[in-house]
């Protein structure tokens, strides 16, 4: 009876975890940004922390009459008004574009982890280069580290994932990665001039004491978003299905890296 009583226990419990509200917001309040700081701070250098808190605030500052969620809210996938984000942030900034998603996320890591010396491809990352250049946003050790840690990663031409996977492992396994604050990358396939692969997408992934904590700036237009999801699967599934569509005829589909590992997981 009491082994009956314990497994519908158990069920429940984890019927209740897996069911657990994801939630998210842009930073947009002092109690967001003290909250995620603080979770952040307990495991990386503080310095890169406050760097990003502080590019974090000036977008936001800019950008606050596009609709920016202050504290965190149920998930549902947002749609932004990038034409009035374009128009606040230009009137301030001219052609500066701002920080994307690999910026950012460097800019977090940085100083926790260790990046070898590499020939790199910086193909993929003009913009990022325009943008780092414009805004003096790294030195020039930064900038060889930042080309390395997203370079282009030749490939074969195939569809299949597998083998575009093995070749980023290959590649990821050189490098020191933080066991605690993960770089969660959504890795896409180009051929235009040859076959490559190259970080399209990316973020830091944390634990926190309710599940993980994701963070991201979605592109150089669009906002920042820290989501809590209850799982890492969770995580790995929101970033699948949201960049699921860049792919197109003879390439193969997005895949996801933590650190250095392939998410052999797959959209349902």
């Amino acid at each position: 009876m009491i082994k009956k009583f314990l497994a519908i226990l158990l069920f429940f419990v984890t019927v209740s975890c897996n069911n657990k509200v994801t939630t998210y917001s842009n930073l947009a309040s002092e109690s967001s940004i003290n909250e995620i700081s603080m979770i952040l701070k307990k495991e990386l250098n503080e310095e890169s922390v406050d760097k990003f808190i502080k590019h974090l605030r000036e977008y936001n500052e800019i950008v606050a009459s596009a609709g920016l969620v202050s504290d965190f809210v149920e998930f549902k996938t947002p749609s932004y008004d990038i034409d009035k984000i374009n128009s606040l942030w230009t009137s301030k900034k001219g052609d500066f574009i701002g920080t994307n998603c690999r910026i950012n996320s460097y800019m977090l890591l940085k100083n926790d982890i260790t990046i070898p010396n590499l020939k790199t491809d910086d193909t993929f990352l003009f913009l990022d280069k325009h943008a780092i250049d414009k805004g003096n946003l790294f030195n020039d050790k930064d900038i060889e580290k930042f080309q390395i840690l997203y370079s282009g990663v030749k490939t074969t031409a195939t569809t299949d994932v597998k083998t575009h996977a093995k070749k980023m492992q290959e590649y990821f396994s050189q490098i020191k990665f933080n066991e605690k604050v993960r770089m969660i990358s959504v890795v896409l396939h180009d051929n235009v001039d040859g076959d490559y692969l190259f970080v399209g997408h990316v973020g830091v992934m944390i634990p926190y004491d309710k599940g993980y904590l994701f963070i991201e700036k979605l592109s150089f237009e669009e906002p920042y978003q820290a989501i809590k999801f209850s799982t890492k699967d969770k995580v790995y599934k929101y970033l699948l299905d949201k960049y699921a569509h860049y792919t197109g005829e003879d390439l193969a589909v997005p895949f996801i890296m933590d650190n250095e590992k392939w998410v052999e997981i797959s959209i349902k």
